[in-house]
């Protein structure tokens, strides 16, 4: 879903006015999130999507994952964490508000799971 919402924004389907009005976001943020997509947060992505009509079930899992990551076995936390390179004050962090999680860490635990 947020590759779609990515896309939407890339090829103009969504003036770049309605996604500052939707996102609440300031110009300056809009471009560097054009020029860099991984900067768009959970939160903003949900926002957009909503305004698009998109389903936004996928995106709540993602406000539970540290969560759902303690119920793993301790070898599988063991290997996400590894592989994601967190440690528990990251963890912390992504649990009181999810949209720390950076893009490349959510690859590496869909990677290991």
């Amino acid at each position: 879903m947020r590759g779609s919402i990515i896309r939407a924004i890339a090829y103009g389907d969504v003036a770049a006015a309605d996604v500052l009005r939707i996102t609440q976001i300031n110009p300056n943020s809009y471009q560097l999130r054009r020029q860099n997509p991984d900067l768009w947060t959970i939160d903003e992505i949900s926002q957009l999507a909503t305004a698009l009509g998109h389903e936004t079930n996928t995106l709540k899992p993602i406000r539970q994952l540290t969560l759902l990551l303690q119920l793993l076995p301790n070898s599988k936390q063991k290997e996400v964490h590894q592989r994601a390179q967190l440690t528990r004050r990251k963890l912390l962090v992504r649990q009181a508000n999810c949209n720390n999680w950076k893009v490349w860490e959510l690859q590496q635990i869909a990677d290991v799971l």
